[in-house]
């Protein structure tokens, strides 16, 4: 069981040599819960790029726990998870910049739909465009689908259709419940990047599984709340910057290799053993064919070629044991 609850919120920040992402995410937090009793617990997988003394030295209210080495996300999380005291828990990336007032009214949705385990925002980018802030759990089909790419990803931004992802997302919402009070919508599962959670259903569902040390842990998590009869939703009129990638992009060898990895432990926990090879197959068609639309893509001829061989790379890393975890360079 969790400590006594005494405050409104916690947030789990889990930082890796992100000194200046989580000096902007630590500083949009304020107003971001105006008016909510919070605790903000950053856990520090080991930085060495004066991570620690800016968060002491400027978030003096911040909770800091080191861990003394690279944990992974789901470990470092996890850490904290055992000793959050808030009545809602809020899974938070550095590399996230929340608006005035936006985790107070995810609060407030969260609370007015008493079936849920979770909630999470629509995610956009610095420029204001849409992320993946959700999606349905994997299923091998969802890469023989993506051979046409019916959202047109593979395409440079300015050839896509305006609004097609957005539409996209639309169509998809109405074929889940769509909440009549909040107007969330329930999905298969959101985004760890910021995800909030009740302390009911962290005791009910439990913490995250630390086999994912990265990638994967809050698809499984939400999988498991569903199993226990709680719901998803997410919240479509709350807006929260993610710069994604930031975190990840000098690592991003060790990134790819673990999605992967994560990938097929997901599967092997969920999912029957015949759907392992019939997804590799999947998988394989797919990344085939878009390392191949990126050769004739009309991006940069050095843009193009970096492009298609990160396709190449995953089509190789399929099959990979987990790397080991990168380290902070001294």
């Amino acid at each position: 069981m969790l400590p006594v609850m005494n405050c409104d919120l916690s947030i789990v920040i889990v930082s890796w040599n992100t000194r200046e992402l989580l000096d902007d995410c630590l500083a949009s937090l304020p107003a971001a819960t105006a008016d909510l009793s919070v605790e903000v617990i950053v856990v520090d997988n080991d930085s060495r790029d004066g991570t620690p003394a800016m968060v002491a030295d400027g978030y003096p209210d911040v909770r800091r726990i080191p861990t003394g080495a690279n944990l992974g996300f789901t470990r470092a999380n996890n850490l904290a998870l055992a000793e959050v005291t808030g009545a809602r828990i809020l899974l938070l990336n550095p590399d996230t910049v929340c608006p005035p007032d936006s985790l107070r009214t995810l609060c407030k949705r969260l609370d007015a739909l008493p079936d849920a385990a979770a909630i999470g925002p629509d995610l956009r980018d610095g420029d204001g465009h849409e992320t993946e802030c959700w999606g349905d759990f994997p299923r091998p089909w969802h890469h023989w689908r993506y051979l046409v790419d019916p959202r047109l990803r593979w395409l440079p931004r300015r050839w896509r259709e305006p609004g097609l992802g957005r539409l996209a997302s639309t169509l998809r919402h109405h074929l889940g419940h769509r909440d009549p009070v909040t107007g969330a919508v329930t999905v298969d599962y959101v985004k760890g990047a910021c995800l909030l959670m009740t302390r009911h259903a962290l005791n009910t569902v439990g913490p995250l599984d630390d086999r994912f040390f990265m990638y994967f842990e809050e698809t499984d998590w939400c999988r498991r709340a569903q199993a226990a009869g709680l719901r998803i939703y997410l919240c479509p009129d709350v807006t929260v910057t993610h710069l994604e990638g930031r975190a990840t992009e000098l690592v991003s060898e060790f990134s790819l290799r673990q999605f992967h990895h994560s990938y097929r432990l997901y599967l092997q926990k969920h999912e029957r053993s015949d759907v392992l090879t019939t997804n590799r197959r999947a998988l394989r068609a797919e990344y085939t064919w878009k390392a191949f639309l990126r050769s004739l893509s009309p991006l940069p001829e050095s843009q193009a070629i970096a492009t298609q061989h990160r396709f190449i790379a995953a089509l190789q890393s399929t099959d990979d044991i987990a790397p080991t975890p990168p380290v902070s360079p001294e």
